[in-house]
Formats: structure tokens, sequence, C-alpha cells
């Protein structure tokens, strides 16, 4: 049977429109054989899915943790991890996100006098997982101050997130990957072009990350070109890292990204050197398991 993957993928337990369970159900329509659900900075997504949800679906549970850096952004994906390890369920239920989110609140008023009402915020803190910039993305268009969600992150989002990267809570690079590890995850820096570096820059990123635990890159992602997928994979391949790579679909957030092809068809992963050492290594990880959702 040929492999058709997608193990980039977002739900409403971060910063998705779809939950869980539609995901699946569109994974199935269009062939998808292997899938992880990776929310930012949260797991209770991938805790609702049993065996019935997926059919024939393999599924990997997995995460996309958030690391504090200097420069651009670093989000790490962990993939065959536990989700029920209590120490990175204990971590992830800080709800740093809440605290960052309030704080880009303030600064949307300091540096472009738009507030946020209150009741915008209330809906917010009630929402069932993960938030972040995209929460706001959507107001200030319901507000009528941009149109769309990108137009709201060039326009507003990345200078805010700028003016107070130094004050977010959060984790470091080092920790992230701790905490993947230790859930029994193996940990894959995502869409690497977002640190803004260089090869050279990379490439000693990508070293240093490596003796703190990194097992893999991701080579295919709807941002990275056909020259930067081949840097990354030599990069891969000179390392001795695992590849895997998905579309990073969120749904109606953005709606030109589709699951499974991504953008006019730019992600085709029909094989990953990640997904064939959890099938050799911990084939019991990538299988979902009947779960009580009424403890959740």
């Amino acid at each position: 049977m040929k492999e058709f993957m997608d193990l980039h993928i977002h739900t409403i337990y971060s910063d998705g429109s779809k939950t869980p369970k539609e995901i699946m159900n569109i994974a199935r329509e269009i062939g998808l054989t292997t899938v992880a659900i990776t929310d930012h900075d949260m797991i209770n997504g991938v805790k609702t899915l049993t065996e019935d949800d997926l059919g024939e679906l393999e599924l990997i549970p997995g995460v996309e943790m958030t690391a504090n850096v200097a420069k651009g952004r670093m989000h790490i994906l962990g993939y065959g991890i536990d989700v029920d390890d209590v120490g990175l369920n204990d971590k992830l239920n800080n709800r740093n996100d809440l605290y960052n989110l309030l704080m880009y609140v303030e600064y949307l008023k300091k540096m472009f006098n738009i507030e946020i009402l209150e009741e915008d915020i209330v809906e917010i803190k009630n929402k069932i997982g993960n938030v972040g910039r995209p929460e706001l993305a959507k107001l200030l268009i319901k507000y009528g101050y941009v149109t769309t969600i990108n137009e709201a992150f060039t326009n507003y989002l990345n200078a805010v997130m700028e003016a107070c990267r130094d004050q977010k809570r959060g984790y470091t690079k080092e920790e992230c990957l701790e905490m993947i590890t230790q859930a029994g995850g193996l940990p894959v820096l995502a869409h690497p072009i977002s640190l803004m570096m260089d090869e050279d820059e990379l490439r000693k990123e990508i070293l240093y990350l490596k003796q703190c635990g990194l097992k893999g890159i991701e080579t295919q992602h709807i941002q990275l070109d056909a020259e930067y997928r081949r840097m990354v994979e030599k990069i891969a391949d000179d390392y001795e890292l695992l590849t895997t790579g998905g579309t990073d679909y969120h749904g109606d957030v953005k709606p030109n990204v589709h699951l499974g092809t991504g953008i006019d068809n730019n992600i085709n992963v029909t094989s990953s050197t990640l997904v064939d050492y959890l099938r050799k290594e911990n084939k019991q990880k990538i299988k979902c398991k009947k779960i009580n959702t009424t403890k959740l």
C-alpha cells in the first residue's frame, strides 16, 4: 500500500479550526495513511481520539513545543510521546500561553492603541485549548483593522511579539527537548527556516540541538521551497538525523493550506525515516488506544 502522510497538524485544541475527529474524517476521505496531531504546547486533543475514530489510519501522538529564542521562532515537534506522561502534562498545564496572550493584549494597546474588549478576552480564556496570536488576529479582523490573518500578523502581531520577546513565559530549547524525550518522544526541529539563519548558522544550531537530544528535522513544510528542502535534507543526512514532513494544517485559519497536500500541492510526504524508526522500535506508540474521555 502506498504511503501518504501528514505529520504536522493542528486542531481546535491549539490554533486550528477542526476537531481531531473532523481531521481524521478528512484524512480518510483524501486517502492519508499516517497522521500526527501536533498541537502547540498542548496534547489534550490527541487524547480525545479512539480507535473507532481512526479506522485504518495510523496515528502518531505528538506536540509542537514553542522554545524561547533570541531571534526568529523555534518550534520543536515531539513524536511518539506518551500522552499520559505525568511530567509532560503537568508542565503543559501551566498555561504560559494565556499569560503571553494577555501580555500581547497590553502591547496592542500600548503600541497601536488597539483595545481588546473584555468580553472577547473572557471568551479566549474559556477556549478549550492552547491560545495565541491567531486568536488576536481573528479579533483584529472582527474589529475591522485588517481583512486577513496574514495582514494581522504583518501589520501588528509580529511587531508585538518582537517588542515583548524577552518578557514571554515559556521554555528554553533545552527544556523542550528534555520534556519530549522524558515523555518517550522523538524531538524534531520544525520548519527550520523560521529560525532566520543562514546555512552555517543553521548547521551549528542543529549540531548543538543534536547534542541536547534532537533526533530529526522537518524537511517538508509549506514554507520550504525546493532549494531549502535540499539543504536541510543534506544537513539531516550529514548529521544522521531522522526526517519528517507535513502541511502545518490549521483548517479554516489558513484556508489555502490543505491537509496532506499543503499549498498548491507543495507537500507530498510518501515516506519518513522518523515514522520508520517509530514502527521498528516502538510500534505501540503510534497506535491510538481506547481512552476514558470522562476523566479528561
